[in-house]
């Protein structure tokens, strides 16, 4: 599928579809619209969960870090 008919479908244009192709930054609504076109959404949704899920493992270990401190001076 080329980028026109892939934006077409998407309802986004073809720049669009261009940008996202070179790593340029486009909204996240189309975004979303074409990999949900890609049928990749699910792909990218397993991709967000696991940065989550990276990301709050980091802040659990960083607040342990902090509630280990002896507060007494």
């Amino acid at each position: 599928m080329g980028q026109q008919e892939l934006a077409v479908r998407s309802g986004v244009g073809r720049n669009t579809v261009s940008n996202i192709e070179n790593g340029k930054s486009v909204s996240g609504l189309s975004l979303l619209l074409v990999l949900e076109q890609l049928e990749l959404i699910d792909e990218f949704q397993v991709f967000v969960d696991e940065k989550i899920s990276e990301h709050d493992t980091k802040l659990r270990r960083k607040s342990r870090k902090y509630q280990e401190l002896d507060n007494e001076f």
